[in-house]
């Protein structure tokens, strides 16, 4: 059985032409699954036919496959097992002596492994964007022991950013339309209440003929109805229900969700020091950093003990900003901006929390000069240091807005390095 569910909003927020960017249709869910082979003995999955592994995780894997329904047409289809019997005992002594009641939340009666994935495609059917990688299936049969999210595919593969030796293989101007794609992608997002919460180079598909990046894997975002109902007061976006209640749990945007050095430090606040922060790069070994602390340390279940915590700032759509600067560092310089040399956790949340970051002399694989961390305002890397110092600032109040980053005068600059984020082009997706 067969329903369509999610109308898509009809224009892209912020386009004063209105027009749809988005086909029609919206994301099917197939309630029946078939399993046979083909007669070279590929599976096929209902029309899917089967060809080449390209992921494979803990809880599932994704493969390349033919839609035998459209032109042999290729797609991604992600199967994931619903339940992790390991994870799900933890999870039943977790919660044995907790109280239940009619308003136990829907995240909670759910295993955690099949929360996490209900709560993806929940989040993935509402995303209808040419910078966001489009679900256009869910295969979700009850007799079935996986999900299969069927996807876009992106031939392109993820960005690559660095070589063997670290070194940067993108040119300025490919980070600056990486960049550009990843502004009006989390904009879009951002006004459909959707906090990615994992923005990194390994998260960014390349389309086929590479002149377009894509966000990819909702495995830890977050749907705020709050901020929805804030885009929607400045008619940004349609206001709708969010049809799933498992969207109105607001439990998981307190804990920390993400990849370690990407966190912005409103995430990791615990670790931020009271102190003066000392002259240390970005890059410290433990030892250099427990020196300067003394008197702090962490003991075996991860709480800081003397030091006093700061007051905690807000968790929001900032944290996909200082993500993107992360990333864009990354892009430029083949290495993330805070690193502990021991890969300690500590010590990469302590230098996150508490000191600068560094560039390198030249950034690219053109070798263009940064001027250092603060270049005079003629210099040809002015624009971009100015710009990740805006990305990266510690304070969220103190941060750049996606909104503000596409029209900011260092983004338009007519310098020989620029980051103009023009209006959103014409979309097109993948047909139905």
């Amino acid at each position: 059985m067969t329903s369509n569910v999610d109308p898509p909003d009809s224009s892209l927020p912020g386009d004063p032409s209105g027009l749809p960017f988005d086909p029609p249709g919206s994301v099917r869910v197939t309630e029946e699954l078939s399993f046979r082979y083909s007669d070279d003995r590929r599976p096929i999955v209902n029309q899917y036919l089967r060809s080449h592994r390209v992921g494979k995780g803990q809880h599932g894997e994704v493969w390349v496959c033919w839609d035998l329904n459209h032109n042999r047409r290729e797609v991604a289809i992600k199967a994931v097992k619903r339940n992790n019997p390991r994870a799900e005992k933890l999870n039943l002594l977790r919660r044995r002596n907790l109280p239940t009641s009619s308003h136990t939340p829907l995240t909670d009666k759910l295993g955690s492994l099949e929360q996490k994935i209900r709560k993806e495609i929940a989040i993935m059917k509402k995303c209808r964007h040419g910078h966001i990688v489009r679900l256009l299936e869910v295969i979700d049969d009850k007799l079935n022991e996986r999900i299969y999210m069927v996807m876009e595919y992106l031939s392109g593969g993820e960005i690559k950013w660095r070589n063997e030796q670290n070194q940067p293989v993108l040119a300025v101007d490919q980070c600056r339309r990486i960049c550009r794609d990843i502004i009006l992608g989390l904009e879009y997002l951002h006004y459909q209440g959707i906090i990615h919460r994992d923005i990194k180079p390994a998260n960014l598909l390349w389309t086929e003929d590479r002149q377009m990046v894509k966000i990819t894997d909702f495995g830890v975002s977050h749907f705020s109805y709050a901020q929805r109902l804030a885009a929607a007061g400045r008619g940004q976006v349609a206001l709708d229900d969010p049809n799933d209640p498992i969207l109105l749990d607001d439990s998981d945007l307190s804990k920390r969700a993400g990849t370690p050095p990407f966190l912005a430090p409103e995430v990791i606040a615990e670790y931020t020091s009271t102190e003066p922060s000392p002259s240390v790069s970005a890059s410290a070994t433990s030892s250099t950093l427990l020196s300067t602390r003394s008197g702090t340390h962490i003991n075996s279940s991860g709480t800081i003990r003397g030091s006093t915590v700061p007051h905690r700032q807000p968790i929001t759509k900032a944290i996909d900003v200082w993500a993107l600067g992360v990333t864009l560092y990354c892009l430029l310089f083949g290495h993330i901006p805070f690193r502990a040399a021991d890969s300690s956790e500590y010590v990469l949340y302590n230098i996150i929390c508490n000191n600068d970051w560094d560039p390198d002399e030249t950034m690219g694989c053109d070798g263009v000069p940064t001027g250092g961390r603060w270049p005079n305002a003629d210099s040809p890397g002015f624009p971009v240091m100015h710009l990740l110092d805006q990305f990266l600032q510690k304070n969220v109040s103190k941060r750049i807005t996606i909104d503000d980053a596409k029209v900011s005068k260092h983004i338009s600059s007519s310098s020989s390095i620029e980051f103009p984020f023009d209006n959103p082009p014409a979309l097109s997706m993948v047909p139905l």
